[in-house]
């Protein structure tokens, strides 16, 4: 049921509603509520126009890279777990496997792509002939390799 009633003929509501049924409400309410303004007033900055066709590029290019760096995330991930795995598995020989790890980490502190190269070949030669497992040569060489080819990238010359 409805709460709302008819307004009677004879109310105060009814007489003032009365006086308004001839007045066009919108145009009325309208007419003086905006000031008239000429586009030519409306200062709009020049907008950039690009072709679809630039654009699908720019998508591509976008999800191109993304892509990549996802991949290189999950890669990087990947040689935490087998340094991990490497460290717990060699428990007679764990100071060793940190040592190695920490000169391998030592290849980003390098000033330049030649200092870099010269600090990964010491690793990879120490590496060599202190590892006795081909397994974890392997793993630590990958790792080696990962942090030098990261680190040479943001090295000038």
């Amino acid at each position: 049921m409805s709460d709302y009633k008819p307004v009677a003929s004879n109310s105060d509501i009814e007489k003032t509603l009365d006086k308004f049924k001839n007045i066009d409400l919108p145009s009325f309410a309208m007419l003086n509520m905006y000031p008239k303004i000429e586009l030519s007033e409306i200062d709009m900055p020049e907008l950039e126009t690009i072709s679809i066709t630039e654009h699908i590029e720019k998508v591509e290019e976008y999800q191109r890279k993304s892509l990549e760096m996802l991949q290189s995330i999950n890669a990087n991930t990947a040689n935490l777990y087998t340094l991990v795995d490497l460290i717990s598995k060699s428990n007679e020989k764990q100071d060793q496997m940190l040592g190695l790890i920490t000169e391998i980490l030592t290849i980003a502190k390098a000033k330049g792509k030649r200092e870099a190269e010269s600090i990964f070949k010491k690793v990879v030669t120490k590496i060599n002939d202190s590892v006795e497992t081909a397994d974890s040569v392997i793993k630590l060489i990958g790792w080696a390799t990962a942090i030098y080819n990261m680190v040479i990238l943001m090295l000038p010359q």
